[in-house]
């Protein structure tokens, strides 16, 4: 989960899947918590629920938001901050473990009141 409140962290395993998730996430925070920053009169309070997946060349797919309790602006930066991640290939004894899609993926971001 994403949100502009609390120490930025993450539960990370000490694996190879673990480690790119990690990548992931600290990737989509960046661009989330700068959009956010930027667009702060825009967005209001809420969560945006996302899923999507990364193939095994690190591009994000199939993308939709399942849940938005904040506004339209708001599911757009969430949006944008996924979509514009740059990703290296997941790494081969990784993908060799996940199914043909690639990563299946979820992600819940929160913006509080300031």
């Amino acid at each position: 989960a994403i949100s502009n409140r609390g120490p930025a962290a993450i539960n990370a395993v000490g694996t190879p899947l673990g480690r790119y998730q990690k990548m992931l996430y600290d990737a989509v925070g960046s661009r989330w918590y700068n959009y956010v920053q930027q667009q702060s009169d825009l967005v209001s309070i809420g969560t945006a629920h996302l899923v999507f997946s990364v193939d095994r060349n690190g591009r994000v797919r199939n993308l939709k938001v399942v849940q938005n309790s904040s506004n339209e602006s708001f599911a757009n930066v969430c949006l944008r901050s996924v979509l514009e991640v740059q990703l290296p290939p997941i790494p081969e004894d990784v993908a060799t473990t996940l199914p043909s899609e690639g990563l299946e993926e979820e992600m819940t971001f929160t913006m509080y009141a300031n």
